[in-house]
């Protein structure tokens, strides 16, 4: 019993493949999807492994004619470090159409403005 269990599972996640790169196909879907996977992960949780899946993934879905040379240069991009890595990844990234951003984490905007509130109602409670 296991084992037909175990094939139909594999069969389910094989087609899960084709349909994983249709949708990254999409910029604004394969955006979002390297930003959660990024964002996800601490710096020195992500693995390389990984990240590498993921930016394979990408460039599989909207290059698949230039996949061994994206590929490549993605190995060679992961081998880097500091400024280098983040330009590099930047430059891979433009390639595809996409592009790299820092925005404002919402997150610390949220926490900074429930600190600075907080503060201000304990002013207010004591004053000074």
């Amino acid at each position: 019993m296991t084992d037909a269990v175990d094939q139909v599972t594999y069969k389910a996640s094989d087609a899960y493949h084709p349909y994983h790169i249709d949708r990254l196909k999409d910029t604004k879907y394969a955006a979002v999807y390297l930003e959660v996977h990024l964002e996800d992960h601490q710096p020195l949780d992500i693995e390389t492994n990984l990240l590498k899946l993921v930016l394979s993934d990408v460039a599989e879905a909207i290059a698949p004619e230039q996949l061994a040379t994206h590929t490549k240069t993605l190995e060679t991009l992961l081998q880097k470090q500091g400024a280098e890595a983040i330009y590099g990844l930047a430059d891979w990234l433009k390639d595809l159409g996409l592009k790299l951003t820092v925005t404002v984490d919402t997150e610390a905007e949220v926490q900074d403005f429930s600190e600075e509130t907080a503060a201000m109602e304990i002013r207010e409670v004591i004053p000074a």
